[in-house]
C-alpha cells in the first residue's frame, strides 16, 4: 500500500510541471494565426478601397466628361449654318504674262457634325467663290489690266477632326468642288483639294456659336493658257450656327 501511494503522489505531482511544460508552446502556436487573421482583415479592406472603379462605356447622346456646347454630347450629331469671307488666289505654273493677286470673296453653306468619343466626322455642302484675281500688262504701256477670277463652286468638303480638350477640335480631309458656268469661271468643272484647320466652341451665353478656321488646297491643274496651269488656294473663316438642344 505505500509503494501504491508513492506512485500515486507522483503521477500527482507530474501532470502540473507538463500542463506548465505545454501552455506556452500552444499560446506560442496559437498568437501567430490570430495576429495573421486580424492582419488579413485590414489589408484586404485596404485593397478593396484603393481599387479603381469599373470603366463606364458613355451612351448615346451622353456627356463627355467635361464637355459643353454643341459638341459634347457623343455618339450624337446635329446640323449647322456656316458663313464668312475667303481669301482666294490661284498661283500660276508655267510660262505666263499675268500677275496673280489675292481676292477677297465668300463663302456659306450647311453642315453636319458627328461625334463619337474624341473623334468628330463633319460633311458639308457649300456655295464658295474662288479664283483670286490677275493682272496683265496693256499692250504698249505700263498700266496693268485687272481680272477678277469668278470661280463659283458646289463643294463639298469631307472633314475628320480629332478633339485634343473639350471645345477644341483639329479637322483635315478631302474637299470636291463642281464648278458652275460663269464669266471668267475655270476651265475644268471639277476640283479636289485638301482642307485643314480647326473649329472652336464658344461659351455660355454665345454656346450656339462656333468659329472656323480653314485653308483649302488646290491639287487640280487648271488650264490657264497652253503653257500654263493654276491651282486654287483658299483661307476661310466661317462663323458657324449650331441647331442643337441644350
Amino acid at each position: 500500500m505505500r509503494i501504491h501511494q508513492v506512485f500515486v503522489c507522483l503521477l500527482s505531482a507530474c501532470l502540473p510541471l507538463a500542463a506548465l511544460a505545454q501552455t506556452p508552446a500552444d499560446s506560442v502556436a496559437t498568437t501567430p494565426a490570430v495576429s495573421a487573421t486580424a492582419a488579413a482583415a485590414p489589408l484586404s479592406q485596404t485593397m478593396a478601397a484603393e481599387a479603381p472603379e469599373p470603366t463606364t462605356k458613355l451612351r448615346k447622346g451622353q456627356l463627355a466628361p467635361g464637355g459643353y456646347g454643341p459638341s459634347a454630347r457623343v455618339f450624337d450629331g446635329h446640323f449647322g449654318f456656316k458663313i464668312g469671307p475667303s481669301l482666294t488666289e490661284s498661283p500660276i505654273d508655267g510660262v505666263s504674262p499675268t500677275f496673280v493677286k489675292r481676292k477677297l470673296d465668300f463663302h456659306l453653306g450647311v453642315m453636319y457634325r458627328y461625334r463619337f468619343y474624341k473623334f468628330v466626322l463633319q460633311p458639308e455642302l457649300l456655295f464658295q467663290i474662288k479664283g483670286g484675281t490677275y493682272q496683265q500688262l496693256a499692250i504698249g504701256s505700263s498700266n496693268r489690266i485687272t481680272t477678277e477670277n469668278n470661280f463659283n463652286y458646289i463643294s463639298v468638303p469631307l472633314m475628320l477632326g480629332y478633339m485634343p480638350t473639350e471645345g477644341l477640335t483639329l479637322q483635315a480631309g478631302p474637299e470636291f468642288s463642281f464648278a458652275l458656268k460663269t464669266p471668267n469661271g475655270p476651265q475644268t468643272n471639277r476640283d479636289t483639294g485638301i482642307a485643314f484647320g480647326v473649329h472652336y466652341d464658344f461659351l455660355d451665353m454665345l454656346d450656339k456659336f462656333s468659329l472656323n478656321v480653314r485653308y483649302v488646297y488646290g491639287l487640280t491643274k487648271i488650264p490657264e493658257t497652253v503653257n500654263s496651269t493654276l491651282q486654287n488656294r483658299a483661307f476661310q473663316l466661317s462663323l458657324v450656327y449650331n441647331f442643337y438642344k441644350k
